[in-house]
């Protein structure tokens, strides 16, 4: 994983194959696994992305390969009802 500056990673948190842009901020006990996360980004406390690739492709954007892309726009269309 590649985890640039300004990054805050709270407690009990499994990141794997993971690319976090800068100022981004992992909820405590998220998982995070093959994913590129945008700057700047909030994920909340128990976020997981990356196990369930149904789950994934609905939210967020997949590759063929498994990567997901999380966006702060993808993000705020979520906690929208």
């Amino acid at each position: 994983s590649v985890l640039f500056s300004g990054v805050r990673v709270h407690s009990y948190c499994e990141i794997n194959e993971a690319v976090l842009m800068p100022d981004v901020e992992v909820g405590r006990g998220s998982r995070l696994h093959r994913v590129v996360i945008d700057r700047a980004c909030v994920l909340p406390e128990g976020t997981e992305i990356g196990f369930d690739p149904a789950a994934d492709a609905a939210r967020f954007e997949r590759t063929e390969g498994g990567v997901v892309l999380v966006t702060r726009e993808m993000l705020k269309r979520l906690a929208t009802p």
